[in-house]
């Protein structure tokens, strides 16, 4: 489908209804979606510290409500603080001299959002008007930024962007959850944090496409890709996994180094599972180097196996899925088990199809990728645990082959230095990085 084919297929079937024409007159380089919920008055100091050095910005700020809060003036103080700010143009903000806001508020004009929808819904709404803003002339970028009240953008943010290869669909930044005041809570961010970046190294241990983090704070995507893939999911949580799910399948998500985002290390129940509940529950605990948070480094060797095995697989048409996955040098017990995972996944009916569309090696494993996404990785690897290569926890990790961390320390802070160093990340707020 031609680019312009799917934009137009998306402004007609996509979008979300109801939404404003942009504003005539003005133009800007770059766009930021944040989506707002509960947050305190002050927040806007940060958002007012937006980089300059790119050009005019726009950022346009969704504040939002579930169905499941009924308290009215649960975006008040926020709201009022905006008021508060100088006009610049019909619905129009200053927040410094190179960023303008417009405030899409539905929960003042159109109540509360779906709980099922949550925050999905509202990061769409803020990539839909930046999409249609796009179609109308009115911004010049062909990215839609997109984080969350909690994050402090790096300097050349928007400028990074520049080094995305052209091909990309999409563009994840690093990220750095930076220490609060409660000892407790920056332990469980931390090992919250390396939980995310275990998975994503597990991945690339096996040699996965899918192998990038995926959080809505951190993610930007093209006009284009965002119109092909048909949007943001309306999803309470997970969008951005989603998102990026089918972003990959239509071109590379490529990582960006640099300076980190900043995240808050905060405990928060505005959704109902990630980065907040997960610091809730790793906090309340009397142990937490004890919980079980990581997946089991199994789960990453069978999934390599199983993609090493692929060549294998295209030449057979009854293929031996566990004699495949031990000609690799599995071990035989994970062998078996994984190979009645995948099974009950139904991969012998998507080898069949696979083979059928793929003729040439090449071919085959394209089709086998879009098959065996992110989320069928993340099924694999569920269904592995559950079949006896349980979590393990941070203290397990150290004796649980095979071994992803880049360096030997018990100390969370320290390794997660380490492994931001490893993807040429550089974190905010560290003062011994150096």
């Amino acid at each position: 489908m031609s680019t312009e084919l799917a934009r137009q297929r998306y402004l007609r079937r996509h979008m979300e209804s109801g939404l404003p024409a942009s504003p005539p007159g003005k133009a800007w380089r770059n766009v930021l979606v944040v989506p707002a919920y509960r947050e305190a008055a002050r927040w806007l100091e940060r958002l007012q510290a937006l980089p300059q050095n790119a050009g005019n910005t726009l950022v346009i700020l969704v504040l939002n409500r579930p169905d499941s809060d009924p308290d009215d003036n649960a975006n008040r103080a926020l709201r009022q603080a905006i008021g508060g700010l100088a006009g610049s143009g019909p619905g129009l903000k200053v927040l410094n001299p190179g960023a303008e806001l417009y405030l899409h508020d539905i929960d003042l004009v159109s109540g509360p959002i779906p709980k099922a929808q949550g925050v999905g819904l509202a990061r769409k709404i803020g990539c839909d008007i930046a999409f249609k803003w796009q179609c109308e002339g009115a911004i010049d970028s062909h990215w839609i930024c997109s984080t969350d009240a909690d994050a402090r953008l790096p300097p050349d943010y928007f400028l990074r962007l520049g080094r995305a290869p052209a091909r990309a669909a999409a563009a994840v930044y690093p990220f750095w959850h930076t220490p609060a005041t409660d000892p407790a809570c920056n332990l469980a961010t931390a090992l919250y944090e390396l939980r995310l970046h275990h998975y994503v190294l597990g991945l690339e241990y096996a040699d996965s496409p899918y192998a990038c983090h995926t959080l809505g704070s951190c993610l930007a995507v093209t006009f284009d890709a965002y119109a092909q893939v048909r949007g943001m999911p309306r999803r309470a949580g997970a969008e951005d996994f989603y998102l990026l799910n089918k972003l990959a399948k239509v071109a590379p998500v490529t990582r960006l180094a640099g300076e980190c985002i900043a995240l808050a290390s905060r405990e928060s129940a505005r959704v109902p599972f990630g980065t907040g509940p997960a610091v809730a529950k790793i906090s309340a605990a009397h142990h937490p180097h004890e919980l079980p948070l990581f997946d089991n480094p199994a789960c990453f060797a069978a999934l390599r196996s199983l993609l090493c095995a692929l060549p294998a697989l295209h030449r057979t048409a009854v293929p031996d899925l566990t004699g495949a996955l031990l000609e690799t040098g599995l071990e035989p017990a994970l062998a078996h088990t994984a190979s009645a995972v995948l099974d009950r996944m139904g991969i012998t009916q998507a080898l069949a199809h696979c083979r059928r569309q793929g003729k040439t090696p090449a071919q085959f494993e394209r089709h086998f990728h879009q098959w065996f996404d992110a989320f069928r990785s993340l099924k694999f690897s569920h269904g592995l645990r559950d079949a006896g290569w349980p979590l393990r926890s941070f203290a397990q990790l150290a004796a649980a082959p095979p071994a992803f961390w880049p360096a030997a320390t018990a100390d969370p802070d320290q390794l997660r230095s380490a492994i931001a160093r490893r993807w040429g990340w550089t974190p905010t707020g560290v003062s011994d990085w150096l």
